[in-house]
């Protein structure tokens, strides 16, 4: 066959493979949608560019999740909690890198010919009460989903910068029973899932977002008991009314439930290290969060318990990404130990928030390295 047939036939192959969804995606490094692939050997370079065939759909709450609710009550501290009980960040403070969370996780190892699955809300806000609190294009919530996007594509060529919560189809809303009867909010999240789900195509999969205070574990644990294939990981943010300043309550154990993983955090440093324990974000992607979250924290001082929350994690993140990310060490060369050692010692630099100078950071030159 002369040399302009076998052209035509790989042509001609090429273009079967991608009908069929089995084509690697060969696209350049710098466009925004590619991305290596997940878990630790993407993060050694050991991946080779493809383009995945199922993208994660983020499922958040909102108070709680996204937002402290205050822990305020009706009927002062004796009746039921308007959306939660979170007393350590005042009322509608958003927690430090959640909107940067959702934006790296659905970017992660999105497949190059989809965008981006919009972030789907289950919330125990009353339906009957929409025209008060429902989600709207101009709401706090909504913009700062969107800006996190923006400045994802425009930093770093990221993911879409029209990314975020679509107000008409994928917010779902609960009733005024679930205010009175607190136990049915699990249930009605549930529904909402279901009617979530269909709205998809088997090109999607779940990470749901909760807390520990709204019945949003037991929401996650049946969507892990129906659909344990669609969903990736279930992440519930510990808060307490009361507990928060008591630095010996622990979290409570990491679990699965029908293998999906079921993980505890407390900041979102430390929900983007677990991701990335799990494989749903990279090295990449957990460095900016724990950026982004020290940044939108600036304002508070040093000595509040919310720093002590985040440089916790942020040491955990140090250490969790320095395991993954060590050559392995040559004969008389540094030992686990000394590993561990320059871990810790970095930390401390990262610990100083975004005062520190960024070009002489510890995550800043593991950035430059996997470039």
């Amino acid at each position: 066959i002369c040399s302009e047939g076998m052209v035509r036939l790989a042509l001609a192959a090429a273009a079967a493979l991608a009908m069929a969804g089995e084509a690697a995606a060969f696209l350049p490094t710098s466009l925004p949608t590619s991305n290596t692939g997940r878990g630790a050997a993407a993060v050694n370079g050991a991946s080779a560019l493809r383009c995945a065939d199922k993208r994660v759909q983020i499922i958040t709450d909102i108070d709680d999740t996204v937002k402290s609710s205050g822990g305020v009550r009706l009927l002062g501290r004796v009746g039921p909690a308007l959306g939660g009980i979170d007393t350590q960040y005042k009322r509608n403070d958003f927690y430090p890198g959640v909107f940067q969370f959702g934006a790296e996780v659905a970017n992660f190892g999105k497949p190059a010919n989809l965008p981006p699955a919009p972030v789907a809300v289950l919330t125990a806000r009353a339906r009957e009460l929409k025209v008060f609190l429902a989600l709207k294009p101009k709401t706090k919530l909504v913009v700062a989903y969107r800006k996190a996007a923006e400045d994802l594509y425009k930093t770093f060529g990221v993911g879409e910068p029209n990314w975020g919560v679509d107000c008409e189809n994928t917010v779902l809303y609960g009733s005024v029973a679930e205010w009175i009867v607190q136990s049915r909010k699990g249930w009605r999240k549930f529904d909402n899932f279901k009617k979530l789900r269909e709205q998809n195509d088997g090109r999607t999969e779940y990470v749901l977002v909760g807390d520990t205070g709204e019945q949003d574990q037991q929401c996650g644990e049946w969507m892990a008991r129906d659909y344990p294939d669609e969903v990736r990981g279930l992440f519930f943010h510990k808060v307490d009314e009361n507990e928060w300043p008591d630095k010996t309550v622990l979290l409570p154990a990491d679990t699965q439930v029908n293998g999906v993983p079921v993980l505890f955090f407390r900041t979102y440093v430390g929900a983007a290290r677990k991701a990335f324990e799990t494989e749903l974000i990279g090295a990449k992607e957990l460095i900016r969060v724990v950026n982004t979250a020290q940044e939108e924290l600036s304002g508070v001082d040093k000595s509040d318990l919310k720093w002590s929350d985040l440089s916790a994690d942020v040491d955990l993140a140090v250490i969790s990404l320095g395991q993954a990310l060590k050559p392995q060490a040559p004969a008389g060369g540094k030992t686990e130990a000394a590993v561990q050692a320059g871990a810790a010692s970095s930390s401390k630099e990262i610990e100083a928030g975004p005062d520190a100078p960024k070009k002489k950071s510890w995550f800043r030159r593991v950035v430059l390295r996997q470039s």
